[in-house]
């Protein structure tokens, strides 16, 4: 028993003297904080690399005629960089413009050679559109008729309207075709009597030179 009592008391002490003992106390040193420019620089080696990069190469070959920016210089994008020589082209353009209004020339008579007789036939296929469509309307009409008092089945009356609609659209491609062909013969001709008074103006100012006696 006292052994047992003797270990509590030793332990009850124990624990007085840890509740006693106090932490350390830390001094700490405390500044205001202020705005100040920071002078503080570092100087290192680096090497600096562009955000994007694009290989600049023309379409075509030829000499460098003027250069508008020069190595180094910043640049946007769309900014012209350089001219190129384009005499050779420019001559390229001008033979090719002529073959191109020579062709022209060239279909313009072979279209009129041939325009009567496809403004003949123009003529015949609107007149036989106008006479299915305007049938097409008669038809369109007495089958609404009878479709409002009950006489035919509504099919009917729809298949009439499809029909309808159809001689509709070929009549106004063949007039819209007719119209056409006859403006063209109407140019050819107005381009014919202009080449037939400019001969005739030729020929009238050359024959005094050709009539003259010495």
């Amino acid at each position: 028993m006292l052994a047992a009592l003797a270990a509590v008391l030793f332990v009850v002490a124990g624990c007085g003297q840890k509740e006693k003992e106090k932490e350390p106390v830390v001094s700490v040193q405390t500044t205001p904080a202020e705005r100040a420019v920071i002078s503080h620089s570092v100087t290192a080696e680096a090497v600096v690399f562009p955000l994007e990069q694009a290989t600049v190469a023309p379409k075509i070959t030829s000499t460098v005629k003027k250069f508008h920016v020069q190595r180094g210089t910043p640049v946007k994008k769309g900014q012209l960089l350089a001219e190129l020589e384009n005499a050779d082209l420019a001559s390229h353009g001008r033979v090719q413009q002529g073959r191109l209004r020579s062709s022209g020339s060239k279909y313009v008579m072979t279209v009129g050679a041939g325009l009567p007789q496809q403004i003949q036939k123009a003529v015949l296929d609107a007149a036989s559109a106008k006479v299915a469509f305007d049938a097409q309307q008669k038809i369109y009409d007495s089958r609404k008729e009878l479709l409002q008092q009950g006489a035919i089945p509504r099919r009917d009356f729809e298949a009439a309207e499809v029909a309808l609609a159809q001689a509709r659209s070929q009549n106004e491609q063949a007039q819209r075709q007719l119209a056409d062909l006859q403006r063209l013969g109407k140019e050819q001709l107005l381009k014919s009597a202009q080449g037939t008074k400019s001969r005739i103006r030729g020929s009238t100012r050359a024959r005094p030179h050709s009539s003259v006696i010495r």
